[in-house]
């Protein structure tokens, strides 16, 4: 009665999980740094993709490195300032081309100096970039 009633609880539990499959899948990058002049920071040129089974957001982060050297210790710190961000929706298998083909490239920050910049990418699902940031 007790191995039964055991086995039950474990079905019933297989089953729950076996509808949220994506619950615990999240898409997660960060970008080599670019070495990028003043003026206006864009995202593109290249594809992204929601390969997810659902709609989903994808967040665009993008940050300026900011180092110093002291002279007394000759050594640099660094520290990460961020700059701005946008976020794409897309549905499931749907994509988009910035910067392709006449299709607009995604601006992300106006006015930046020129300086050492990155990017991380995050989204709940699952996700193909192959873009970059650049001016």
């Amino acid at each position: 009665m007790l191995k039964r009633r055991a086995f039950s609880v474990f079905l019933i539990f297989a089953l729950l999980l076996s509808f949220v499959p994506s619950a615990f899948a999240a898409f997660s990058y960060t970008s080599t740094t670019y070495t990028l002049s003043g003026g206006t920071i864009y995202f593109g040129n290249g594809v992204i993709v929601n390969t997810g089974q659902y709609y989903d957001t994808l967040t665009i982060n993008v940050y300026r490195k900011d180092c110093s050297t002291t002279k007394a210790a000759s050594a640099s710190s660094c520290t990460d300032v961020w700059i701005g961000s946008k976020t794409v929706s897309l549905s499931s298998q749907q994509y988009i081309y910035p910067g392709v083909s006449g299709a607009p490239l995604i601006p992300i920050a106006t006015g930046t100096s020129a300086g050492q910049y990155f990017y991380t990418l995050s989204a709940p699902g699952s996700w193909h970039v192959m873009a970059g940031i650049h001016n």
